[in-house]
């Protein structure tokens, strides 16, 4: 692997999943049960607003915002590397960006899944947080068999992150493909399970 797709493996490995997941787990936990805890949702549904409409547009901004993040991310990244000539093909800039949204969309979807389940932001950061930090640190830790220490392979098989293949994108390959569709499925049928739970359950209003 020659030094420029090192680099790039190094980031949509280790620091763009690390900057990510401190924004979807703040995000997150803001968006719906940080503000049932905090009482500011009580004066929200006094108004006459659905708990769907409430819901269905915490989502959207959720996601939203890392698609926005994402495509700013991609239009960065093509305008350095047709500055710089690193090399890189834009059809595979594409790729690794909507691979790495593709990431970001299921864990962000475990973080609405626990913002929509439980109404104290402590479950959710004691849930929903600690899911993604875990998925995080397996990530990181295992990232590091790409890079001398092959003992560490199997550990990148315990996280979600493993179906990003970043090395299959670099080649080329088309075996990522069915692998992010996973992480899309994880992303909508999470956020789902959040919006569907904070619809129906007692709220103490």
């Amino acid at each position: 692997m020659d030094m420029a797709a090192l680099v790039n493996q190094m980031y949509y490995n280790m620091l763009m999943p690390s900057v990510i997941s401190i924004y979807i787990i703040i995000t997150g936990n803001k968006l719906l049960a940080n503000q049932v805890d905090r009482g500011s949702m009580a004066y929200i549904l006094s108004a006459p607003i659905r708990r769907t409409t409430v819901v269905t547009t915490q989502a959207i901004y959720f996601i939203g915002s890392l698609a926005a993040t994402f495509l700013t991310t991609t239009g960065t990244f093509m305008m350095v590397n047709n500055m710089a000539d690193a090399g890189f093909a834009n059809d595979v800039i594409v790729y690794l960006n909507l691979g790495a949204f593709m990431v970001s969309l299921a864990l962000a979807g475990i973080m609405f899944a626990a913002s929509g389940i439980f109404n104290l932001s402590k479950n959710v950061m004691g849930t929903g947080g600690l899911l993604v930090l875990a998925f995080l640190i397996i990530a990181i830790v295992g990232s590091f068999a790409d890079f001398g220490v092959p003992d560490l392979k199997p550990v990148q098989h315990f996280t979600i992150l493993s179906l990003f293949d970043i090395k299959n994108i670099l080649a080329g390959g088309s075996d990522w493909i069915p692998k992010i569709a996973v992480l899309g499925g994880i992303g909508i049928g999470t956020i789902t399970l959040g919006g569907l739970s904070f619809v129906k359950k007692d709220l103490p209003l």
